[in-house]
């Protein structure tokens, strides 16, 4: 079967009623035996459907690709062949916890031969080696394979879990086997369990044998097997561990360093644990360690290898709370390092930065000489703020920054010294930061302006100081909160908009009248001589709408650098950037244009931009008496409703969308009238269709049109414009699903939504998935036999899914 058929027969087990899911199984065996092998996320009903049906083979191949709730419920079959494929599953998934094999184990019946029949899975336990596969079968009801499991297994786990095994050797194989594990137990060093072996033989010789091998096994237990057996995965939840039971665990068989990083996760772990597995293993106990760890082993010879990992580990303390900024600022060194791992927005911290700079004030020539000497001292953060107040006292010269450097564009996130001095800064006083303002050099007016979060206050400061550079230093990146970006374009200065069109996220229109020198308020601003010559080195293949922007500026400058660098399209958008040039500058200036021979990085020689018509049509504006008119009513002509409707009739299927695509970027209206009377009189062909329904104010009839035109994208990127439609309310659900054609995409189309929406998408999803429910049940009801037909007709079935289920009914009656 192909995907479609697939994803079909999916639909159909997520569609139907129940009772006709039963059916279909039946019905449907081979198709539905391809899909239990090949489709990743089944439906329920299809679940129950095939547990309810008893046959083997489609459950032994619905368990080789179970989620892990039904696993576990096909555990509880108690079937070998389905037990021997949920423990092969089970090796290749990701999952860490035992309970799916534990199932199949526990619901084995140890009368059936076929557990032990040669290929079975006792059979192949017992030639298993990998722990992860035999630590369930400690319990299983087959003595052989708990004295296999014991063997490996049986010195990583605690005495009770050993004791339980015994029990069930007991059960099942009665004292002999006892006597064969104390052999075992013998051989094996006690299985790491002082006495185990003695306990052993007494009780296989007891009467009572059970009662010297009592134990309860208690969740501690449980925890401390798992993160041997399992170290690094995700740790089971809500125990709360008998740490005394624990550190016994460990004097007898230490934990190794990534099992104690799983119990360090965990409320009330003993530090001198914790310090012991970093000392067996720095490097991993620090880089995936997410436990506490106490500030001593961190700054002490534990680590002195390992260096650089330990600021992620203090930054993660800091988070988390279990070390303070007050002790990373007096015990930490460098200075450097411990100032790197304070986050910001932290109350806590802020208070222990102000009172670490507290004996600095708001004296300038301290806070310059702290930033002199960040990088470089070698003692704490404390000691730090100390020499640069002794550094101020003894200097004599006023104070001044140090390498004075200017903004950078785009500006770029403070690193180093600027970094660590632009943290403390922010978490001092106000009194201090204002004191600071004038002393600050370009590229820290930046830092702060665009990755700081000043106050009002210090910010009207920052720019009553540094003026109009402040304003250029914050238009330098394309993620400025929204009001910075409307306050540095109300400015209608010049060289902050360059800044702004080159480095900010603005609208096309705030791009297009920045390009048409058009201020904020009125009046004229000039179009920066910088901006002119970075539009010439756009990267046109991300940004080609940043020159586009400026065919209808009326500008010459920016036309010359525009026409060098795009091609325009349509004659309309030519003669439209034309009438602008001369309304604002006159005849002359279209003139010029015209006979212009050098562009801006277009070889010399080079043909002109505009065609040859364009030309023929400005040589005549020009030679006439009022040519402004000429050209308004060459691009009436050009625009005439009924001359658009047939270029676009006539344009080759491949390249309409396109076509659509460019009159309408250069400023052409699309006649939609005409066009909804031309498709009433002679239908409008499928790609045409098509690509009008791409625009946002397509009118619903086409869009409906649309809807049949095909063939649907088997995902919702094929066909953007259907998410906007419904998400704006000029389709319905009804709508998709009753004129949407042809079929198979569309049944492929609605899976996919259903596999994986996006966020937003979701609401508007919805509705239509349940729509195609309802109609799905409305037709075929019950009958498995319409059911089935549909599917059969819906490989090469042209139509809508309407017609497909209403065929399908049909035939069936």
């Amino acid at each position: 079967m192909g995907n479609i058929e697939l994803a079909a027969l999916a639909s159909a087990y997520r569609l139907a009623e129940p009772s006709t899911a039963d059916v279909l199984v039946r019905r449907l065996r081979g198709e539905t035996l391809d899909l239990l092998r090949h489709w990743w996320r089944l439906p329920r009903r299809l679940v129950d459907a095939v547990l309810a049906s008893g046959d083997r083979e489609l459950i032994v191949t619905l368990a080789r690709n179970a989620t892990p709730g039904q696993s576990l419920r096909l555990a509880r079959l108690g079937d070998p062949e389905v037990g021997r494929a949920l423990y092969e599953a089970e090796r290749w998934s990701r999952r860490c916890g035992d309970s799916v094999r534990a199932a199949v184990l526990m619901a084995a019946d140890p009368s059936d031969p076929a557990w032990r029949a040669p290929g079975g899975l006792v059979d192949e336990l017992l030639g298993e080696t990998w722990f992860a596969q035999l630590s369930p079968a400690l319990c299983a009801p087959f003595p052989e394979l708990v004295l296999h499991a014991l063997r490996l297994c049986g010195h990583d786990a605690p005495l009770p879990m050993v004791l339980r095994a015994a029990r069930t050797l007991l059960e099942h194989g009665g004292p002999e086997q006892l006597a064969a594990l104390a052999a075992l137990a013998e051989a094996e060093g006690g299985l790491s369990h002082p006495g185990l072996a003695a306990r052993l033989r007494r009780a296989a010789a007891a009467p009572d044998p059970g009662a010297l091998l009592n134990g309860d096994i208690s969740p501690t237990d449980e925890l401390m097997y798992f993160v041997r057996l399992h170290s690094g995965r995700k740790i089971p939840a809500g125990v709360l561990p008998d740490w005394d039971l624990v550190r016994a665990e460990h004097g007898r068989r230490p934990f190794d360093a990534s099992a104690v990083m799983d119990l360090n996760q965990l409320p009330g772990c003993p530090q001198e644990l914790a310090v012991e597995g970093l000392r067996a293993d720095p490097r991993t106990t620090l880089v995936r360690g997410r436990g506490p760890l106490p500030l001593s082993a961190l700054t002490g010879p534990e680590v002195a290898d390992e260096r650089s990992y330990v600021p992620d580990v203090l930054r993660r303390g800091l988070a988390e709370g279990w070390l303070s900024a007050e002790q990373v600022l007096t015990d930490v060194t460098p200075a450097a390092e411990a100032l790197q791992c304070l986050p910001q927005g932290e109350e806590p911290v802020r208070k222990a930065v102000r009172e670490l700079t507290a004996p600095m004030g708001a004296d300038p020539a301290a806070w310059l000489a702290l930033y002199r000497r960040i990088s470089r001292f070698e003692g704490t953060a404390t000691a730090l703020v100390a020499a640069a107040c002794a550094d101020a006292a003894r200097s004599s010269r006023a104070p001044s920054w140090p390498r004075a450097t200017g903004a950078a564009f785009p500006s770029r996130e403070p690193e180093g010294p600027r970094g660590l001095f632009q943290r403390l800064f922010e978490y001092a006083e106000e009194e201090a930061q204002e004191a600071l303002v004038p002393y600050l050099d370009g590229r820290a007016v930046q830092h702060l302006l665009v990755f700081g979060a000043p106050s009002p206050r210090l910010r009207a400061r920052i720019i009553a100081v540094h003026g109009r550079s402040a304003h250029l230093a914050n238009a330098s990146r394309w993620d400025l909160p929204g009001e910075i970006v409307e306050e540095l374009l109300e400015l209608d200065d010049p060289e902050v908009n360059e800044k702004l069109y080159l480095y900010g996220a603005i609208a096309w229109q705030e791009r297009a009248r920045i390009l048409a020198g058009r201020g904020r308020r009125g009046g004229h601003v000039p179009v920066n001589d910088g901006l002119l010559d970075e539009l010439g080195w756009i990267d046109l293949r991300h940004h080609r709408n940043w020159l586009s922007a400026g065919l209808l500026s009326g500008d010459p400058r920016v036309l010359r650098v525009v026409l060098a660098r795009i091609r325009t399209h349509t004659e309309g958008g030519r003669l439209r950037m034309l009438i602008r040039l001369w309304e604002q500058h006159g005849p002359r200036a279209v003139q010029s244009l015209m006979e212009e021979e050098q562009f801006p990085g277009r070889t010399s020689g080079a043909k002109h931009p505009l065609p040859a018509a364009t030309h023929k049509t400005v040589h005549q504006a020009l030679a006439a008496p009022d040519g402004l008119a000429l050209l308004r009513a060459r691009l009436a002509a050009e625009e005439q409703p009924g001359r658009l409707v047939s270029l676009l009739r006539r344009t080759a299927p491949k390249s309409v969308a396109e076509r659509v695509r460019h009159l309408a970027d250069e400023g052409t209206t699309l006649p939609w009238p005409q066009l909804l009377q031309a498709h009433a009189d002679e239908p409008l062909s499928a790609d045409l269709l098509c690509a009008l329904a791409q625009r946002d104010d397509c009118p619903r009839p086409l869009l409906l049109d649309a809807l049949g035109a095909g063939p649907v994208d088997g995902d919702a990127d094929g066909m953007p414009w259907l998410a906007r439609a419904l998400q704006d309310g000029r389709l319905s659900a009804a709508d998709v699903v009753r004129r949407c054609r042809p079929a198979p995409g569309v049944v492929s189309f609605l899976v996919s939504l259903h596999s994986h929406p996006s966020e937003v998408e979701r609401p508007s999803w919805r509705p239509l998935y349940c729509a195609a429910r309802r109609l799905a049940r409305e037709e075929l009801g019950t009958d498995p036999e319409a059911w089935a037909a549909a599917l059969l007709l819906l490989p090469d079935f042209t139509g809508s899914l309407t017609e497909l289920l209403s065929t399908a009914a049909a035939v069936t009656a």
